[in-house]
């Protein structure tokens, strides 16, 4: 087996992402792998948010952003419980683009995620983000069930 010295870890902040992120630990400590755990605030759902809380965007993104800090953190932990030191980072833009643009960037030879997402009806209507990093990427992506 060929093992994978950075696996790029994208989450939500969903139970799957979670069970992602254990799976993405354990693998990384067998491998003595690097450890990324990245999310990404979809710009657009940004304006349809900030209309339904009557808030202006940039007041949600900061939201959003503190949010995904808090749960980024959380799984920062769990990693480290496997004994794996893991970086985080929160970017904006089309979650399945980013997720490929920073697995090129940081050089990650695996992305593992979980199976579903917290985008409800959304996903139906666009297809899931797993569905479409599956689709474009050029490195292994595991799903977790």
């Amino acid at each position: 087996m060929v093992p994978f010295k950075r696996i790029l870890v994208p989450v939500d902040g969903s139970r799957y992402s979670l069970d992602a992120v254990c799976l993405a630990s354990r693998m990384a400590r067998f491998h003595d792998s690097e450890l990324m755990i990245l999310h990404v605030v979809d710009e657009s759902l940004l304006d349809q948010l900030a209309r339904f809380a009557e808030k202006n965007r940039e007041a949600v993104r900061d939201e959003l952003r503190k949010s995904a800090r808090g749960f980024l953190e959380d799984m920062q932990r769990q990693a480290s419980q496997e004994s794996v030191s893991s970086e985080i980072l929160i970017k904006e833009g089309v979650p399945h683009e980013i997720i490929l643009r920073e697995a090129a960037a940081w050089g990650a030879d695996l992305i593992v995620m979980g199976k579903l997402g917290r985008r409800g009806v959304a996903k139906i209507l666009l297809g899931s983000v797993a569905e479409r990093v599956i689709e474009f990427s050029d490195i292994p992506v595991l799903v977790v069930k």
